[in-house]
């Protein structure tokens, strides 16, 4: 089936930043945090976030002695003075673009203006802002609301951040005409008119639409009113499991969209579930393919067969002759332990990839034994090349397996803040990295004809900076999934706007060790050839960040294949 996802679907910034701020709370505070009120609209966060420790408060309690984080939505005034009063260390994650709202309504109560709010009465944002129009506040919610208004003051009109921009302005009209000469301030948010605009703009070019978000939602629902206005068939579904499949599979094309309280992760898993359905008038051949490419991912054949290719190349560019053996070591390895690390994230992985998550729950013991015969197949193989080699591999292994064990004592972890490899943040792009690199450089140079030399140490920082390069971009596409279990990868530490900036670095480096040491001797002049393979990164990376490409199976084979790519530019630069 074909499925169009909407460029603003999920998070908005103010959504993300509460997210964030709490997350944030929580690394540094074990213990004690709590928010004043849901802090979104979204069942299945509140819920990951409760399983982290933060706990709800509807009440403000007459002590409180840990940190209370202000939800999204924003509360009245009082109410943060009082959790003060109580002893709570207030931590503030209004949305920004409410607390313009916030400062309108206070400035001009100052100057005796009353406040009308459009807005739904009872949500917790007009909640907030009725807390600073006090007693000169009205909530406008229907044409009702406005022929029971009263007002007798000079008067500004505001919005609820989320409003209908077509409510706004009908009920704004009609205020205006009932009391002229109030001032009317639209303060819908920019993410909700682009998201209100991009929903009537899709349904001119799909058949339904999927509505992915909160049963609580204000702004998800008028997505889908949206969307019914446009005479559009609408599903609104708070996850996948709600999902009418029989009748999905009745439409050939299908846009999504979401609220802004929805995760990227759960607005990921309706999209790959549709992206399964077969679509009307689809070759048995393409449904074959897809469910083909689809099963050499989740089974880690294919990136382990790319290994096997950055093998080839990286012997072309040591100027060793390549050998089957060697890149049979790195597929066999690369299979083994990446599959054990899936088993060993799986619970990121039912946030990320679902789909995959039931697979590996299915079938976890075919493939655990096949893994282990993976690497014994591989210590076999490297065993015929030399004691050093087979050390490394062996040493690798270990290394590998023990990196998810806790080895630090728990009465060290008040003084050591993590007990594991694991628990340091962004350890396991960089040591993936060091694997990569180790096996499909190292090991084809260290053998009983080859020593390691400058130009193998050159090839080994390349193909790390590499490797690492495309494992931090995971960690990019996952990065929403990852905070909210508490993965520290290093999108999640430091952002991704920050992880994608040091990332191009990279890659411009990487640029450089491809013009520079050829010519030096470090490096054979095969690399030239594979420029095009690190432009090729550059572009998924720049597609990804304009929102022109999301994640996915289609993103992940189109980065995996990049280490086929340089495979065939160095098999060229050899023909």
């Amino acid at each position: 089936m074909k499925v169009v996802l909407a460029k603003n679907a999920g998070f908005c910034m103010g959504v993300r930043r509460a997210v964030e701020t709490t997350l944030e709370v929580i690394r540094k505070e074990d213990t004690g945090v709590s928010t004043f009120g849901p802090l979104i609209h979204n069942p299945q966060v509140l819920e990951l976030l409760k399983e982290r420790g933060v706990r709800v408060l509807k009440e403000i309690p007459e002590k409180e002695s840990g940190t209370v984080i202000i939800r999204a939505h924003g509360v009245p005034p009082v109410h943060k003075e009082n959790l003060r009063l109580a002893g709570a260390r207030v931590k503030d994650a209004t949305c920004p673009h409410v607390v313009k709202v916030q400062v309108i309504i206070k400035k001009y109560r100052k100057q005796g203006y009353a406040t009308v709010i459009i807005g739904d009465r009872n949500h917790a944002e007009v909640e907030g802002l009725m807390g600073f129009a006090g007693n000169l506040g009205h909530v406008v919610s229907n044409r009702e609301d406005v022929n029971n208004l009263q007002l007798e003051s000079p008067f500004i009109i505001v919005s609820q951040t989320t409003q209908d921009e077509t409510i706004f302005e009908e009920l704004s009209r009609l205020i205006l005409k009932r009391f002229p000469g109030g001032r009317v301030f639209n303060t819908i948010c920019d993410a909700t008119h682009k998201r209100q605009e991009e929903v009537r703009s899709l349904c001119k070019d799909v058949e339904a639409m999927v509505v992915v978000g909160g049963k609580g939602s204000a702004n998800t629902k008028r997505l889908a009113e949206i969307a019914e206005d446009m005479g559009c068939p609408v599903f609104l579904i708070e996850t996948e499991d709600e999902l009418d499949l029989d009748e999905v599979a009745k439409y050939e094309c299908v846009g999504v969209t979401a609220g802004a309280s929805t995760p990227t992760w759960m607005i990921s898993r309706v999209v790959r579930i549709l992206e399964a359905i077969p679509g009307k008038g689809e070759s048995q051949l393409k449904q074959f393919g897809s469910k083909l490419l689809w099963l050499l991912l989740a089974t880690n054949i294919y990136v382990s067969i790319a290994g096997g290719a950055l093998t080839y190349a990286a012997s072309r560019l040591q100027n060793i002759e390549p050998n089957l053996s060697h890149f049979l070591i790195s597929v066999f390895y690369l299979f083994a332990m990446h599959n054990l690390n899936r088993f060993t994230e799986r619970k990121q992985q039912k946030f990320n990839d679902p789909l995959l998550a039931l697979f590996y729950e299915k079938y976890r013991w075919p493939v655990l034994v096949i893994s282990a015969l993976s690497l014994a197949l591989a210590l076999t193989l490297v065993s015929e090349h030399g004691l050093e080699p087979f050390l490394l591999l062996t040493g690798m292994i270990i290394f590998g397996i023990f990196y998810s064990v806790r080895i630090i004592p728990k009465a060290l972890s008040t003084t050591i803040k993590v007990r594991g490899l694991k628990e340091i943040p962004g350890s396991k792009t960089f040591l993936v990295a060091v694997a990569w690199a180790f096996v499909t450089t190292l090991v084809p140079a260290w053998n009983n004809s080859h020593m390691p030399d400058l130009t193998t140490v050159t090839v080994l920082f390349f193909i790390l900076l590499l490797v690492f390069v495309r494992s931090a971009l995971f960690d990019v596409f996952e990065v929403q999934g990852d905070r909210i279990v508490g993965k520290e990868t290093l999108p999640v530490c430091i952002g991704e706007n920050k992880t994608l900036f040091i990332l191009h670095i990279l890659m411009g480096l990487l640029v450089v060790l491809l013009l520079l040491m050829p010519p030096l001797g470090y490096m054979s002049m095969k690399a030239f050839w594979l420029l095009p393979g690190i432009l090729y990164i550059i572009a998924l990376a720049k597609l990804y960040s304009t929102g022109r490409i999301v994640q996915g199976p289609r993103l992940e084979f189109s980065l995996e294949t990049v280490f086929y790519l340089m495979a065939g530019l160095t098999w060229l630069a050899t023909a």
